[in-house]
């Protein structure tokens, strides 16, 4: 630890590196009096810079990358044999190569008990235990008794938990675990709310043929797909607003009463949503009005284009929480508002964008490091970003939260 700790305190950019010198001492110092817990070691050891130094040291500070190999941990995958399958010092890679993936979950039986099931796998991963296999039987209704969040099973004298899911077939849904609650969170989100789908579907009928103003919103919506593509993002918007309400049902008769709830209001909300939809089709199309004639403010326009890009990327309407795609008009209306702006002062758009450039560059390192894993804190990050474009660019728009540079460098230096 003592050895570690005084590489990363080496890879600190000089200016932080300065006021902890000698190295080695202070890293022997951190090792005897830092209390063992289960913090991470970055962010104990800012934490134990900042009671010492009175010095905020981002975590991105540190750069894990020039520690030497021996100094990160090294893990080993092994069966039920102690036979090695996996060696790396990087645990995701090891992850994604054999955690389980899309494993079938035995639906449990009125006594309680799980029904043995043989994997059809001819390699399945070593952490798919017995009662579980592969290719779950399809359902169309909730009649696989209780979902718990996870299951139990064992494994070479090891009890492994996995965590179960419903997966989106389509037409239909499966019973699968995946070896992260997060990975089996997104995927019961969907698989959730196509079974909401199957057991509504005269509703989902209905609202495809009568959406308002479709056609014209489809054509609006040309630029990022079909009219096919619109539905179904709408629809999808619609069913997490009216039953994805957390906590999710875990049973079936907890789905039924939802399902029930939910049945008088997706019209209504289906509505609500389309409009919301329309209003930010309409800024956009301004948008796109206007931004040819900008092409002598080539950093604006740049900056602007990889904005609209993040805001409004594949799959907007659906990928975009719902509280924030509230707020998507007033975005693209603030980009608008910049772009009369800059046409009278380019000097004062510069000047802001400055002020902006070091964070969003920052932030866009990070989502480029995480190579699409997702972090919630990440991406809310990104949302007080716009919050803080509104506020330089189009104050009068004003903001919802208080945001500022200093402000935001703050809550990303915790990050």
């Amino acid at each position: 630890l003592e050895e570690k700790t005084a590489q990363l305190l080496k890879t600190l950019p000089q200016k932080i590196r300065r006021h902890l010198i000698p190295l080695p001492e202070f890293a022997a110092a951190f090792r005897r009096e830092a209390e063992p817990s289960d913090t991470p070691l970055l962010q104990a050891l800012a934490r134990y810079i900042r009671e010492k130094k009175q010095i905020d040291v981002p975590l991105d500070a540190f750069r894990l990358e020039q520690l030497p190999l021996h100094l990160a941990m090294n893990f080993r995958v092994v069966d039920e044999h102690g036979r090695q399958l996996g060696l790396a010092r990087n645990f995701v890679q090891l992850r994604t190569e054999w955690g389980v993936k899309n494993a079938s979950l035995t639906p449990t039986l009125s006594g309680g008990e799980r029904e043995p099931v043989r994997s059809a796998a001819s390699s399945p991963s070593p952490l798919v235990g017995e009662g579980l296999g592969r290719g779950g039987e399809p359902h169309t209704t909730w009649n696989f008794g209780n979902l718990p969040e996870t299951t139990q099973v064992q494994r070479a004298g090891q009890t492994v938990t996995v965590f179960n899911a419903l997966h989106d077939e389509g037409d239909a849904v499966t019973l699968q675990t995946c070896d992260t609650r997060e990975e089996a969170q997104a995927m019961h989100r969907k698989g959730l709310a196509r079974l909401f789908m199957l057991a509504l579907k005269e509703q989902v009928k209905y609202l495809e043929k009568n959406l308002p103003d479709l056609q014209k919103l489809a054509l609006q919506f040309l630029p990022f797909g079909n009219q096919q593509d619109l539905q179904r993002q709408i629809l999808a918007v619609t069913f997490e607003r009216c039953c994805l309400m957390e906590p999710w049902p875990a049973d079936e008769k907890a789905f039924a009463a939802r399902a029930k709830d939910a049945k008088a209001r997706l019209n209504l909300v289906a509505q609500e949503i389309a409009r919301l939809i329309g209003a930010v089709l309409a800024e956009y199309h301004a948008l796109q009005k206007s931004l040819p004639g900008f092409k002598s403010h080539g950093q604006a326009t740049q900056d602007i284009r990889q904005q609209l890009e993040w805001l409004l990327g594949k799959d907007w309407i659906a990928r975009t929480p719902y509280e924030r795609l509230q707020h998507l008009p007033r975005y693209l209306k603030g980009i608008n508002v910049r772009l009369e702006k800059l046409r009278a002062n380019p000097a004062r758009d510069a000047q802001q964008l400055a002020q902006l450039a070091p964070l969003q560059q920052q932030w866009q390192r990070r989502l480029s490091a995480m190579q699409g894993e997702h972090d919630a804190r990440v991406e809310d990050f990104g949302w007080l970003l716009q919050e803080l474009r509104v506020s330089l660019f189009a104050q009068e728009l004003k903001t919802p939260v208080i945001v500022s540079v200093k402000r935001l460098q703050k809550i990303w230096d915790g990050l």
